[in-house]
């Protein structure tokens, strides 16, 4: 009895170093992959800062998106490089699981159809540079900033902060709003009894100030004259090209030097008005009752 005793207690031991070596070595695996991931980041975030000093240089939407895609690319490599390794440390052969999974290899191949998609379609957008990290886009009803752009997903944030994640393949429909030069767009409203051409020429001097002041209007801002006759108003329409993502704060700006100008120049802006007539029920009464004594 105390030689088995002694041999149970033996294996036990044997037992628990063995543990203990199995997840001291997939711990190891994990601070490689870990130290290995922050340090390919930091590679490609050096390598792209290095080719913005060569000859043949991208633009700064081209080298965001190019930076996100090979982060992307090293992020899948190094996690299936661990999860390799982590199974190999715990005796599970790669070929043997292989040859089981090819069972449901059928199964996995339909399953497969909607990633073979994203991955195919992420190419051609990176290819064909449809959009790029730093753009602002509409895709499939939803607009934002793009974040990153990976082999098998898209990340675009909007105005209130949500970050939409949308899979490649379902990516029917794309407008890019960052390319080319955009419109600024502003219609004022004066009463009829204004002065229009005192008006014009107020436009006009504050459209010169503020191509002056802003070095992100292409062209413009240029007051295109009357455009519509309202009930109670006369719309004057200005226009003016502005860089990609600039044409709201021109629009702002615009809007604001209008009517500190129009205050200054004591020209009223139209506004909705409402007339009340109070009507006094007892000298009414008074009229009836004197119309009834003459009859």
């Amino acid at each position: 009895m105390e030689y088995l005793l002694n041999l149970y207690n033996q294996i036990l031991k044997l037992y628990d170093i063995k543990i203990l070596g199995t997840t001291f070595d997939i711990l190891k695996v994990v601070i490689i992959a870990y130290i290995a991931k922050k340090l390919g980041y930091l590679l490609i975030d050096r390598f792209y800062v290095m080719q913005e000093r060569s000859k043949i240089q991208f633009s700064e939407r081209k080298v965001k998106t190019l930076s996100s895609l090979t982060k992307n690319i090293l992020r899948y490599v190094i996690y299936f490089v661990a999860i390799y390794s982590i199974l190999e440390i715990l005796g599970l052969k790669m070929g043997s699981i292989l040859a089981v999974a090819g069972i449901g290899s059928l199964a996995v191949g339909f399953g497969a159809q909607s990633l073979v998609k994203d991955v195919i379609t992420g190419f051609f957008i990176i290819f064909e540079d449809q959009f790029g990290v730093g753009d602002y886009i509409t895709i499939n009803n939803f607009s934002g900033t793009v974040e990153e752009i990976g082999l098998r997903v898209t990340k675009i944030r909007d105005f209130s902060g949500d970050l939409n994640i949308i899979p490649n393949g379902e990516i029917t429909s794309v407008t890019n709003h960052s390319k080319g030069a955009m419109r600024a767009l502003v219609t004022i409203g004066i009463s009829y009894e204004e002065d229009v051409d005192k008006a014009l020429k107020i436009l006009n001097e504050i459209c010169n100030a503020v191509k002056k002041d802003r070095d992100d209007i292409l062209e413009g801002p240029s007051v295109l004259g009357i455009t519509n006759f309202k009930d109670s108003t006369v719309e004057i329409t200005i226009v003016a090209m502005t860089k990609p993502m600039q044409q709201w704060s021109v629009e702002r700006d615009l809007r604001y030097r209008i009517k500190q100008s129009f205050n200054n120049y004591n020209i009223d802006l139209p506004y909705p008005h409402m007339n009340v007539v109070l009507k006094d029920n007892n000298k009414k009464g008074d009229n009836d009752a004197k119309r009834d004594q003459c009859r």
